[in-house]
């Protein structure tokens, strides 16, 4: 249950620390107190979507900040769990607003968006104050009979959804195989032209640089003999006394003076080494020689080969890695495209498997869908008596829509029907408020009225099997009143006793009901408009009822009519206990 929520800086809220209880709470006020701004910071704080004007003039940022019990919250804390993030029972979500962006926390830690709302639907439920308009929209409606039909409906519908999720990834492919099909002799032409060039070419992926070394020699021919020749007699070749003889002689000079000195030694050892890899390098230049021959037209069939190798990477690749990368890729769709046939039979054969697969598990949903139906009826009838139409009578219509074979599922009928991610039904509420009346489409006969009892009544039945552990209203009694009031606020009063009930209400057939009472008003501080929550007492609370009866506070004919609703709903509270016992 929601334990407490506190506001700083949002719209008319400069800081406001709300506390609730267990029960009926209910916000009352003027018309444009700020009932409905505290609504939206709890909103805010749940992860829905805000705008940044909401942020208090002058303020950098807005922040809301709500406490939870969730001990009657398992869902909620089992997602905790798996994120890391459940410590004990207590959950606190924050959220920062600014202009920018928005942070959110949870028991201080940073969170996502998602995670606050993946937690926040296992605790609170919030009915907005047009939200009963939804009930118009006909293809919301399957999704209250399947809240309604509980755990086992839910199980048959993730196992559809999960063999109809398959269905469509095989016909996305044998779609796309179709296709491929047909573009794939054009496409085949193309790739083996592509392969052929590439693998006749006889590439090698050091090639290119040994032909680069290779031009450079080529082009510098003379420049490389003259040079050979040049080194090899100053070495000393020819018979000619060169660097070799005189390194020798040096040495030899020195070696004798070392017998006097021993530095001059160790001079001669290092000009005989000198001399030593002189020699060598002269033999190397020799067998170079022998090897230097100019090939007549091998530079050009060196430029022609780079060319070509130029050709091919401007095509196929920015290297010649990249060029043998594309051959191999065209091959291996070459050789998919030769499997192609095959896959695409076997993917026939797949999705007819899947497809009867698929309309067997959808019938199944659809018969549990049927049975549970019935239940709605008759629950919804009761209920609506309950809230002062006690002579409505509410059905729940099927339909199909037939489709094309292949893109539809079979029925139980051998018929193939239109299907969705939700099953073969289409589902619709049928509504009549008056007697003799024909139960019709909710668009056409529900009043603005009709459509909040029936929602009031939805959200008593159909809440995800009673998990959620607060319920908020905002403004559930949108064009009612009077005795239908009463009834109203008796519904909520009973959804109170299993439930933690949050409601903004203008009536005080509602109001009357509620075990705690908050009053928001408007203020004055420092200057500025600001937001003001009270707790009121048992005297503040009449003085409340009789404002909201069209008196003033002060007025003793409103006063004793509240006193008197205040009265006949402790009783109405007294009897509730008993029959509950």
């Amino acid at each position: 249950m929601l334990r407490e929520l506190v506001v700083e800086n949002f719209a008319l809220i400069d800081r406001l620390r709300l506390e609730f209880a267990e029960g009926f709470n209910v916000l009352t006020g003027e018309t444009g107190a700020g009932k409905s701004i505290i609504i939206g910071a709890l909103g805010a704080a749940l992860g829905a979507r805000v705008s940044a004007e909401l942020v208090r003039s002058g303020e950098e940022a807005a922040r809301v900040e709500a406490v939870f019990e969730a001990a009657d919250a398992p869902k909620a804390m089992a997602v905790l769990e798996e994120a890391g993030l459940g410590e004990d029972e207590t959950i606190i979500i924050a959220r920062a607003i600014s202009q920018d962006r928005s942070r959110y926390w949870i028991n201080g830690r940073p969170a996502t968006q998602g995670l606050v709302q993946e937690v926040t639907r296992h605790l609170v439920d919030v009915h907005g104050q047009h939200e009963h308009q939804t009930l118009i929209h006909e293809h919301t409606h399957l999704r209250f009979l399947d809240e309604f039909a509980g755990d086992e409906t839910r199980a048959v519908l993730a196992r559809y959804r999960q063999v109809y999720e398959e269905l469509c990834s095989a016909r996305a492919e044998r779609a796309r195989l179709r296709q491929l099909r047909r573009e794939r002799a054009q496409r085949e032409d193309l790739l083996r032209f592509q392969v052929a060039e590439i693998r006749e070419a006889h590439l090698e992926l050091n090639e290119e640089e040994r032909l680069r070394e290779e031009r450079a020699r080529l082009q510098n021919f003379e420049r490389i003999s003259e040079a050979v020749a040049a080194a090899t007699a100053s070495l000393g070749g020819a018979g000619r006394e060169g660097a070799i003889d005189l390194l020798g002689a040096a040495a030899g000079d020195l070696s004798r003076a070392g017998e006097y000195d021993a530095r001059l030694a160790e001079i001669a050892q290092q000009l005989d080494t000198a001399a030593v890899a002189a020699s060598e390098a002269l033999r190397s230049l020799d067998e170079y020689r022998e090897l230097l021959e100019f090939e007549p037209g091998r530079l050009e069939q060196v430029e022609s080969r780079l060319a070509e190798l130029a050709r091919l990477k401007r095509k196929y690749g920015e290297t010649i890695g990249e060029v043998l990368a594309f051959a191999e890729r065209a091959e291996a769709e070459l050789a998919a495209m030769e499997h192609g046939e095959e896959r695409e039979a076997e993917l026939e054969r797949r999705c007819e498997e899947l497809r009867a697969d698929a309309g067997r598990v959808a019938e199944e949903l659809s018969q549990l869908r049927r049975r549970h139906a019935e239940r709605l009826e008759k629950t919804i009838v009761r209920e609506l008596a309950g809230v002062g139409m006690k002579q409505a009578v509410f059905g729940v219509e099927f339909r199909r829509e037939p489709a094309e074979d292949e893109e539809g599922l079979p029925g139980a009928d051998g018929q193939v029907y239109r299907a969705t991610e939700d099953g073969l039904d289409a589902v619709r509420f049928l509504l009549s408020a008056n007697p003799g009346e024909p139960a019709r489409p909710l668009s056409q006969v529900a009043s603005g009225g009709e459509l909040s009892r029936l929602m009031l009544v939805f959200k008593s039945v159909c809440g995800r099997g009673g998990e959620i552990p607060t319920l908020v209203f905002d403004e559930v009694d949108v064009g009612i009143g009077g005795l239908t009031g009463h009834a109203v606020g008796r519904k909520l009063a009973e959804l109170g006793g299993r439930a933690q009930v949050l409601c903004v209400t203008h009536l005080p057939q509602i109001a009357c009901r509620a075990s705690h009472h908050l009053l928001v008003e408007k203020a004055m501080r420092k200057g500025r408009t600001v937001v003001v929550v009270r707790h009121l007492g048992a005297e503040e609370r009449v003085e409340e009822l009789a404002r909201m009866l069209g008196g003033r506070r002060d007025h003793t004919s409103a006063l004793s009519h509240a006193r008197q609703l205040l009265a006949e709903a402790a009783q109405e509270r007294a009897r509730s206990k008993v029959k509950s016992r």
